[in-house]
């Protein structure tokens, strides 16, 4: 019989998963660390606006990074992204901001764009993965 990998359930600070939530924000299973779509949720920018989609693509990889770290993991380790637009006029904005976070060799990468997200303030949601044991950057 098979060894199974045990699943451990990451929290990370300022990324509170609500009560009733049917799902988890990112497992470690084994070396691998799988993250749910994250999304920039819904709070407004400093002015009471909605956060435009750079905004909103900073604060989900930057939740990404924290999960992964929270994981014990690094940036390094995130071999491969998802991202959901509802805009794809917006993937120039996206690509900017994955130069921001990742450096070569970059993560791979898929993006669609989609009718919709769960909230219509929300333009983009991406889902991360990532392993312990790898480093795309040694």
């Amino acid at each position: 019989m098979a060894s199974s990998a045990t699943a451990r359930r990451i929290c990370a600070p300022g990324m509170a998963e609500p009560p009733n939530a049917t799902w988890s924000n990112c497992l470690v299973v084994g070396n691998d660390i799988v993250m749910s779509g994250v999304t920039a949720g819904l709070e407004p920018d400093e002015n009471g606006y909605p956060l435009t989609t750079r905004a909103q693509a900073q604060r989900i990889l930057g939740r990404i990074v924290s999960m992964v770290e929270a994981a014990g993991g690094t940036v390094g380790g995130i071999y491969k992204l998802v991202v959901y637009l509802t805009d794809i006029n917006d993937k120039g904005v996206v690509s900017e901001i994955r130069r921001e976070f990742f450096k070569e060799p970059y993560p791979c990468s898929t993006l669609v764009e989609i009718r919709a997200l769960a909230f219509p303030a929300l333009t983009i949601e991406i889902d991360a993965f990532a392993r312990l044991d790898c480093d795309l950057y040694q």
